[in-house]
């Protein structure tokens, strides 16, 4: 039999989307039921390397940076200019700003729930101005908000996959239909229904080869992936099925998959045992250098400290890599030239011991913390691969989050949140924008959703109303076939 459950807000997925949109809620005075196909909040963001980028925030002021909502607009804009070769691209600017508004608000709801942020990391050619900070720990974001899923007034249904929307005979998303896994492999169907709206919170569909392929070359498409298997696209699915206008799918670019926190402590080298890029430079740019190089083969090189500090981000490389020793035994495990390696390793670390602040061989900033050095054994090396990690693609939104369809209304009912929103993450590549985005932007939805926001208004209360629907592309091009 079905197990029946009722509230007011039902979210979908608890990365931080959804864990911002559960919390909000619940501050509203909603009760909530949140659903997450894994057995623990947190989704990626807590597998992650914990970056995340906020406007004008009191760890800016503190350290004496001056940042503005239009300058991190121009920063977004030139990001979204860069993307338009590759991609299509549809970028809400409203939306944003609006992210630009909040996330210092985020930043500071964050470090009162004991998130700590260490230091920023300089990206120059993304970031004008330093505002992506670094987190100590990514499982502070789980513990920060784990009291919210504690609440009388919230219910958590783990090991429950979400799979269809329910709507009433207006067409409003009244609920959801899952199924809730139990320890002996069987299956429960659960039907939950929403007083007044659901939030899609499900993250993105990376690790779904069948979806990507709609959007993406083959051979992309089949390519790995970094982060948790539940990236399926679920929420992505189910809100097109009721008429949720989809844009930048076709934007997941290739990157070569490492955590950026293990490429500060790591440099990469060829078959000739040399330094061929900036390893923590734009995503782009390392896949250009990887696929540059003989064989399009590279290893990133690192010492045991970084091994034993970074084992969890070094077990989710797609490749196991080696370790000898010695740096002249590593040289033979992977094939390079024993000299070259201790040598590119040697000018590396004399790099780091010095007072230069920019790698004088290719411009890099990002450095291990503290320069600590390479230098004790063993050595390990772990190849470089292309796939994904990040994908663009979500819904069209409005100011409040709510999902628009293809004839450009919004979906009554229906919010969403994180990687299910789209005119927010064709920005991505700035760096620090997903988890922050998710976290600020879920804020909002979660806020709506327990209010029952309605922009029932066509186009005047349509967030982003420049951008063209489905529908008006579809009339545009008939007009142009007429002519």
């Amino acid at each position: 039999m079905t197990e029946q459950l009722e509230a007011d807000v039902v979210v979908l997925g608890t990365g931080p989307g959804g864990m911002a949109a559960v919390a909000e809620a619940a501050a509203q005075g909603a009760s909530v039921v949140a659903v997450e196909a894994l057995d623990h909040i947190g989704g990626n963001c807590v597998w992650s390397t914990g970056y995340l980028a906020f406007v004008n925030s009191a760890m800016q002021a503190e350290q004496g940076i001056t940042d503005d909502e239009d300058t991190f607009v121009r920063d977004a804009a030139h990001m979204v200019e860069l993307a338009r070769d590759s991609f299509g691209v549809v970028w809400d600017e409203d939306l944003v700003r609006l992210f630009a508004r909040e996330s210092a608000e985020t930043y500071r709801l964050l470090t009162e729930r004991g998130v700590r942020f260490s230091r920023f990391i300089p990206r120059p050619a993304q970031h004008t101005i330093d505002r992506m900070a670094a987190v100590e720990d990514t499982w502070m974001f789980q513990r920060a908000f784990q009291p919210d899923f504690e609440q009388p007034s919230v219910t958590t249904l783990f090991g429950t996959t979400a799979q269809r929307l329910r709507t009433d005979a207006d067409g409003r998303v009244v609920g959801v239909l899952a199924e809730r896994r139990d320890a002996e492999g069987g299956a429960t169907p659960v039907e939950v229904r929403a007083r007044t709206g659901v939030v899609l919170a499900t993250g993105g569909y990376q690790s779904n080869h069948l979806l990507r392929q709609r959007y993406m070359p083959e051979h992309l498409a089949r390519g790995p992936y970094l982060g948790v298997d539940t990236c399926r696209g679920d929420g992505h699915l189910m809100g097109s099925a009721v008429g949720g206008d989809l844009v930048n799918m076709t934007f997941v670019p290739p990157l070569v998959i490492v955590s950026s926190s293990l490429v500060e402590d790591a440099i990469a080298v060829n078959e000739a045992g040399e330094r061929f890029h900036d390893e923590a430079g734009p995503y782009e740019d390392r896949v250009a250098a990887l696929l540059a190089q003989p064989g399009r083969r590279g290893w990133y090189v690192f010492d045991a400290e970084v091994t034993e500090e970074k084992a969890a981000l070094i077990a989710q490389m797609p490749r196991p890599g080696v370790s000898a020793g010695s740096l002249p035994e590593l040289a033979g495990l992977i094939g390079v030239p024993a000299e070259a390696l201790e040598r590119t390793v040697a000018g590396w670390n004399d790099f780091l011991a010095g007072p230069a602040t920019v790698d004088p061989a290719f411009g890099r900033v990002v450095l291990p913390p503290r320069r600590r050095t390479a230098a004790r054994a063993p050595f390990s090396a772990v190849p470089m691969v292309v796939g994904v990690n990040f994908c663009a693609g979500g819904f069209r939104v409005t100011q409040s989050m709510q999902v628009i369809d293809v004839f450009g209304d919004p979906v009554p009912g229906l919010y969403a949140a994180g990687d299910c929103v789209g005119g927010l993450n064709p920005v991505s590549d700035l760096g620090g924008i997903h988890i922050s985005g998710g976290f600020t932007l879920g804020r909002v939805a979660g806020r709506s959703a327990a209010r029952g926001v309605a922009n029932t208004r066509r186009r005047a209360s349509v967030q982003g109303a420049h951008l063209p629907s489905m529908v008006d592309t579809k009339l545009a091009l008939v007009h142009l076939a007429g002519a």
